[in-house]
């Protein structure tokens, strides 16, 4: 990420709409899946500041991994100890250590996405599930994803196929934030087309309390509904999948 992102999401996320309903879209999701486990260990594989220990550590033992030291110096300030700084693509950790590991848009990052792919399904246990969410299509690039140093935007298609050819069985896979779809894609291209600064910047913009809270509720409704459907677009791809 460019200098000061790292700092700027550690104050964002604990209220700023985007963070909040990820976050309660992965608790949803851990909730269910740490009933087949009696007692889960759970990686968090690109955990940034550390934010998601929270919901996650609720569910099991919890560890988490990042190759950026501004962000596991975050974590740690969160009270977060079980920490490891290492590269997607080489895991400090036994095969099969994992019973659930969450990936939360880190993938895009990565020069190979197929070596962390093979590298997340190594440490994770027989019939562990992996939990990831990616930005979705490449028509959605802007300077956000330049800003956050991206590699890619994903279609759920070939996030499905890579995470097959890589040995995974994909169980669940749908977009999100879809109802703020058409909003989102008309705040990318005004940005696009006004752009004016050299560095690039994130796309965050802090909002009137009662619009913040609005845009969590229209999340929330969009959990609801993925309780029974897929849905078929949308800036973002959740995907459940599990290690034969």
């Amino acid at each position: 990420m460019n200098a000061g992102e790292y700092a700027e999401m550690y104050k964002l996320e604990s209220f700023y709409w985007w963070f909040v309903a990820r976050r309660q879209l992965l608790e949803s999701l851990v909730e269910s899946i740490a009933r087949d486990f009696e007692q889960p260990t759970i990686l968090d594989v690109g955990c940034g500041t550390g934010i998601n220990y929270s919901v996650l550590s609720k569910y099991g033992d919890t560890f988490g991994t990042d190759a950026s030291e501004e962000a596991l110096a975050f974590s740690q300030s969160r009270g977060t100890r079980t920490l490891a700084r290492s590269h997607l693509e080489s895991l400090p950790f036994a095969n099969s250590t994992f019973d659930i590991v969450t990936a939360l848009d880190v993938l895009e990052h990565v020069d190979d996405d197929l070596k962390a792919l093979d590298e997340i399904l190594r440490v994770t246990a027989k019939r562990g599930v992996l939990v990831i969410t990616v930005p979705a299509y490449g028509f959605l690039w802007s300077e956000h994803d330049e800003a956050l140093h991206h590699r890619r935007r994903y279609a759920a298609s070939e996030l499905r196929n890579k995470l097959t050819n890589a040995g995974f069985e994909v169980e669940r896979i749908s977009y999100y934030i879809t109802l703020l779809f058409f909003p989102i894609l008309f705040m990318r291209f005004i940005q696009s087309v006004t752009k004016k600064s050299i560095q690039a910047k994130t796309s965050h913009i802090v909002l009137p309390g009662w619009l913040n809270s609005l845009l969590v509720g229209i999340l929330g409704f969009e959990r609801w509904l993925l309780r029974w459907i897929n849905l078929p677009f949308g800036v973002s791809i959740v995907c459940l999948a599990r290690k034969p």
